[in-house]
């Protein structure tokens, strides 16, 4: 699978959202792959932002770019 090669407009999401805010939990992905998300706009108790260190680690981690891959490819 092909990773979406955005590097802007990136949001850090909530792999699960009961999943805590742990760097393991975030996942960075551009606003229309992040929109496309099953859990995106649903009403919910929202889960707790991430704090700026672990947004900040997940970018250096995607190497600032979406980390979107699955199928359906990207835009």
């Amino acid at each position: 699978m092909a990773r979406c090669t955005r590097t802007r407009d990136l949001d850090v999401h909530h792999k699960r959202k009961v999943g805590g805010n742990g760097l393991d939990n975030a996942e960075v992905l551009c606003q229309p792959f992040h929109k496309a998300t099953s859990s995106f706009g649903v009403p919910s108790k929202p889960a707790k932002p991430f704090d700026e260190d672990t947004k900040q680690k997940a970018l250096r981690r995607a190497a600032n770019q979406c980390e979107y891959t699955r199928t359906g490819g990207c835009h």
